[in-house]
């Protein structure tokens, strides 16, 4: 029973990187002839065998809540690449999940959902992204802030989305041209606060002159700053999307 709840919900935590202490540790002290691994959870990524671990799994629904489960985590690990794609993911495995507790939806709509979700999550793919932002995944992510700011302040959704979109490219133009020498990252650039501290200005100020001001939206200097502060914060995560690299001013190369 303990190895299925593990499975189902992923309620594991990972001790990686203990293993060799733990296992000195037993050869030491313990004397026994075999250590059976209880369970060990499927990186999603590897797509043939978390189907196989999906596939062993007893029941619709159980296998549902493992994909959603395992999506969570994988939701909650990636957060800070990318905040609004994965806050908006996070809120409709939510929304799925509650929907199928309280009977709106059967087994079988529960299981497609999230598997849906997951197939999102996993290429990082979102159908409302301009297709101008294709392929620039911090661009992306900056559109995501931009319209998460802008929601309350523009309810035209094609005028939000316009300029939430001119907003995503300036700032990685901006960060760009700010962290690359010869078209290769600045060594360390995100601990130099020169470089972190110039950024903040220059940003807020595209914000300022390019966005309130031209378009007459209200938008405080806290919240300008706050922006630009995500936005930055977003830039020096070296973290990867679907293998390639997400942050070309840590790696160094395009995605």
């Amino acid at each position: 029973m303990r190895s299925n709840v593990i499975q189902r919900y992923s309620d594991a935590v990972d001790y990686g990187q203990y293993e060799g202490q733990i296992q000195k540790l037993i050869d030491t002290h313990i004397q026994t002839d075999e250590v059976k691994v209880i369970t060990e959870l499927v990186n999603i990524f590897d797509k043939d065998k978390f189907q196989a671990e999906v596939e062993k799994t007893e029941g619709v629904a159980a296998k549902a809540d493992k994909i959603a489960s395992r999506t969570a985590k994988h939701i909650s690990e990636k957060m800070n690449e990318d905040p609004a794609f994965y806050r908006k993911f996070s809120e409709m495995l939510k929304d799925t999940i509650r929907e199928y507790e309280e009977s709106r939806i059967n087994e079988a709509q529960y299981l497609n959902k999230v598997k849906d979700i997951m197939d999102s999550v996993l290429s990082h793919t979102d159908s409302d992204i301009p297709e101008v932002l294709q392929g620039k995944e911090a661009a992306k992510a900056f559109y995501g802030l931009s319209m998460e700011a802008l929601t309350e302040k523009i309810q035209d959704t094609a005028i939000r989305k316009e300029i939430a979109t001119q907003t995503a490219l300036a700032i990685d133009e901006l960060i760009e041209k700010a962290v690359l020498d010869n078209g290769k990252p600045i060594i360390d650039w995100q601990y130099k606060s020169n470089i972190t501290g110039k950024l903040q200005i220059d940003i807020g100020d595209y914000l300022i002159d390019d966005v309130r001001d031209k378009y007459i939206i209200s938008l405080s200097f806290g919240e300008v700053d706050g922006i630009a502060e995500k936005c930055i914060d977003v830039a020096k995560v070296p973290g990867t999307a679907n293998g390639t690299s997400h942050s070309v001013w840590l790696e160094g190369n395009k995605v």
